[in-house]
């Protein structure tokens, strides 16, 4: 068994979660190069070696992989993504996890989705339209009688959706939205999309992704709003939860495999049309409503922080899941998962999702660790206890044999192991009552 050197590219939560599968989880003997533009304190720790660059620089990554020789990268940032880092790997004979340019448009344009879902399974898309004039989504706003949600074209991060009942108390708050929206360019797209606004049950699916195969994760129900109860602004994440049974309370295993279904047909869809082969992690946001599953989004990376419920629960080596997707042979391997529940939680500092000042916190790793726990940094060291949120700041994620143990100790570990000023998480992920939110009529 050989020496194996992988790159990966990235600097959140999510890849410092990859970084743990290749260096602390996997039986090879891995040199682990690290390109990124600031340096995330977790990942620093396990790289064998790190570059710092902006990820928008392809000829840089390009010089570095090749110098390292190394054998295949892992491309996680939407922004690399879509500026055709994997297209120049293939270019240079380098094998790559991470999708083409064409393929990243599933996340960076949400029309072109929409237009993929009309053409192969419009039922599970909602009512909607697409406009790139400011004046003309204000008149279908006016003209509309029923509840929506307000979509940036592009990539928002987490908060750039807001809803008429949740973020938008009225139509004249949406039509101040859409102003806003054209004005500072929110997305990077000048489009936006009007969508009826979708009641039910939501959830994540993810997946391994070889092109023609989607290989599915555990499903998760992560939760966006920034405040205790599901009220407040949209965020990047504040936390997520994971079953026993890989399925959710409101979700059995028909509805799950449907789902995959949906995303299986998607990626089929752009190897036939536009001869693009996905390669990749694929992440399904889906919600269960009385008319059936819809499709909320779809995002051509792991979802964070989905991803940190899987990773410590994944059996199967991840350096052989990589190559399988690479060598399109995810049919022919086993992806096994522990039987555990999972709960994650984000620790965020004052402002968040746009915090202004660093966090100051002082983190037992080996306690959390020691203790049963894993822990996910996306934040940057300036000095000793000192940290800058990129916007959070570190993710604490527990197992039990059920979501209540999972939940108990997630909140000892963090309570125990993270002091500081200042900083705070979400406490009603992972407990029965906000479960039961979403699982009663």
């Amino acid at each position: 068994m050989g020496k194996k050197k992988i790159l990966l590219i990235g600097r959140w939560g999510k890849t410092h979660a990859f970084a743990k599968a290749i260096m602390e989880k996997s039986k090879y003997d891995t040199e682990m190069y690290c390109y990124m533009d600031k340096p995330n304190v977790g990942i620093v720790n396990l790289a064998t070696e790190y570059m710092l660059g902006n990820m928008m620089d392809n000829d840089k990554i390009m010089e570095y992989a090749l110098e390292k020789k190394i054998d295949f990268a892992i491309a996680v940032p939407h922004m690399a993504l879509s500026n055709r880092i994997t297209n120049d790997f293939i270019e240079n004979g380098i094998r790559c996890v991470g999708p083409t340019e064409r393929c990243s448009r599933l996340e960076t344009d949400k029309s072109f989705l929409r237009e993929i879902l009309e053409e192969i399974n419009p039922d599970v898309s909602p009512i909607h339209n697409k406009f790139n004039s400011e004046e003309d989504v204000i008149d279908h706003i006016k003209s509309i009688d029923y509840d929506f949600a307000v979509k940036p074209a592009g990539v928002t991060e987490g908060d750039g959706v807001k809803v008429i009942g949740i973020q938008l108390k009225d139509k004249d708050e949406a039509i101040d939205y859409v102003d806003e929206i054209f004005k500072k360019n929110i997305g990077g797209l000048a489009t936006v999309i009007i969508e009826e606004k979708l009641v039910g049950r939501e959830y994540t699916i993810q997946a391994f992704i070889d092109g023609e195969t989607a290989w599915g994760m555990p499903a998760t129900r992560d939760y966006k709003l920034l405040y205790e109860g599901d009220k407040g602004l949209n965020t990047p994440g504040m936390g997520s939860i994971s079953f026993p049974d890989h399925l959710l309370p409101f979700l059995n295993k028909d509805e799950y495999l449907e789902s995959l279904n949906i995303m299986t047909d998607v990626i089929r869809h752009l190897a036939k049309i536009y001869r693009e082969v996905f390669v990749g992690f694929l992440s399904g946001q889906f919600i269960k409503t009385s008319e059936g599953i819809k499709v909320i989004e779809f995002n051509v990376r792991p979802g964070d922080s989905e991803i940190l419920n899987i990773v410590p629960i994944l059996k199967t080596d991840f350096v052989d899941i990589c190559e399988a997707m690479i060598d399109r042979e995810l049919r022919n391997i086993h992806i096994e998962y522990e039987n555990k529940a999972t709960v994650c939680k984000y620790i965020v500092n004052k402002g968040f999702p746009k915090p202004k000042d660093d966090m100051r916190m002082a983190i037992d790793e080996k306690a959390i660790k020691d203790g049963g726990g894993d822990l996910f940094y996306s934040c940057f060291k300036v000095n000793e206890n000192v940290y800058k949120p990129s916007p959070r700041g570190v993710a604490v994620t527990a197992k039990g044999d059920t979501l209540e143990e999972a939940y108990q100790l997630c909140e000892k570990l963090i309570r125990e192991n993270i002091k500081g000023e200042d900083i705070w998480h979400r406490k009603d992920i992972g407990t029965q009552e906000l479960l039961d939110k979403y699982i009663l009529d």
